[in-house]
């Protein structure tokens, strides 16, 4: 797993940033930013390293911990595009992010068409079980 200052350099690098840029938009001195990417260096707040999540639009959890996506948008959309709503917000679960992405995917009759089917396969499940219930009325 890398180290926080690797995470903290990546996100800066990513977002295309230089360290004085950075730290301008953090609200912090250029030399506060160089510290946070040094091995031996300080550690940010808590309040600053969420700034620098916001501020290089990666995930505060990974920037924190190295656990789960750099990013906030999935490989699925475009790079260029800017949702309204990420994806990660509404959808529970990496099932719902890949239908929800692939349905936008969808011209507005074939999108119709799949949510169409969708409901019928949830609610031929739900028959089925309803079947297999023996209180069910």
């Amino acid at each position: 797993m890398k180290s926080s200052s690797n995470r903290i350099r990546q996100a800066r690098r990513s977002a295309k940033l230089s360290q004085k840029a950075l730290a301008m938009l953090v609200g912090v001195h250029r030399s506060a930013v160089s510290q946070w990417e040094q091995p031996a260096g300080s550690m940010p707040t808590l309040e600053n390293l969420a700034r620098v999540a916001v501020t290089t639009s990666v995930q505060f959890e990974w920037l924190a911990t190295g656990r789960g996506r750099m990013k906030y948008m999935s490989d699925l959309t475009d790079a260029n595009e800017t949702p309204a709503i990420l994806l990660e917000y509404c959808a529970q679960g990496e099932v719902e992010v890949r239908a929800l992405a692939a349905l936008r995917k969808l011209d507005y009759t074939d999108g119709f068409a799949f949510v169409g089917m969708l409901e019928a396969l949830a609610d031929s499940r739900l028959l089925k079980l309803k079947r297999k219930t023996p209180y069910s009325r």
